[in-house]
């Protein structure tokens, strides 16, 4: 999860590092405005294309891409606008001041391109609201919640059904006899069986992606109640096999290269 995060982040900030720089150099070398308008096509295209490849390469990655795009325009995108317009040769106060001059491309009256300015009424407000999605959609809770189709369905349905489980426990149920109390229990009261978290389902994907899960298996696993990794390492491979309804033969290899990332990653 950490290094997919990393290069979600680094996406939107090498895009958006790339178009600024285009257009900078476009102004700072003095080229006439046909050139800009092509660059600013270009952009566009360097925008849709990585969730168009997602969409037919890897489908199960679509939202997280777009997620990552949109969150990394809306952070980075009023950085390398500030930046770049200082180092052409303004001061990144008129952005502010005066607003862009000609800044997007439109069609004109007799069909043609026209430059279109960007005045700082605006600019700002839009800048401001850039920033505010980049900070929510770059959030790892947001990513994890709203990036994979189901699973926070799953965790819903999951805290459903155990906290009101608890809560309709009849206060007047008897207390088990000390002697037919589980001799594991009374070695160990304060342990609990580890409880399904956002937190849990995101480090669970995480160490089945890195170890090279496909995303359906995954899902799968997810749909059969293993929410944590400590419920996939304590599960066997005939019980997996059983749950996912994948073969004996996955289960168990799948179940070995977890239980040796877990118990042996970092000797």
């Amino acid at each position: 999860m950490n290094m997919r995060y990393a290069y979600g982040i680094l996406l939107g900030a090498i895009l958006t590092f790339v178009m600024f720089l285009g257009a900078a150099i476009i102004k700072i070398l003095g080229l006439d405005w046909g050139v800009y308008s092509i660059w600013f096509f270009v952009s566009i295209g360097m925008a849709i294309v990585p969730p168009i490849l997602a969409f037919f390469i890897r489908r199960h990655a679509f939202r997280e891409v777009l997620i990552f795009e949109a969150g990394g325009f809306g952070l980075f995108s009023p950085l390398w606008l500030i930046l770049f317009t200082d180092l052409s040769g303004d001061s990144w106060l008129v952005l502010f001041r005066d607003g862009i001059e000609g800044g997007l491309v439109g069609s004109g009256p007799g069909g043609g391109l026209v430059p279109v300015d960007i005045s700082n009424v605006m600019l700002i407000p839009f800048l401001i609201f850039c920033i505010f999605i980049g900070i929510i959609f770059l959030r790892p809770s947001f990513i994890t919640k709203y990036s994979v189709v189901g699973e926070i369905t799953e965790l819903r349905a999951l805290k459903e059904s155990a906290e009101p489980a608890t809560r309709e426990e009849p206060e007047s149920a008897e207390l088990p006899d000390l002697d037919e109390e589980d001799p594991i229990e009374k070695e160990m009261p304060e342990v609990r069986p580890p409880k399904a978290t956002v937190d849990t389902m995101a480090d669970l994907r995480g160490l089945l992606t890195e170890l090279g899960t496909p995303e359906p298996t995954i899902n799968l696993i997810f749909n059969s109640g293993i929410a944590t990794t400590t419920d996939l390492v304590a599960t066997s491979p005939e019980q997996l096999a059983a749950l996912t309804g994948i073969d004996k033969r996955t289960a168990a290899d799948l179940q070995m290269a977890v239980q040796k990332k877990v118990w042996f990653d970092g000797i």
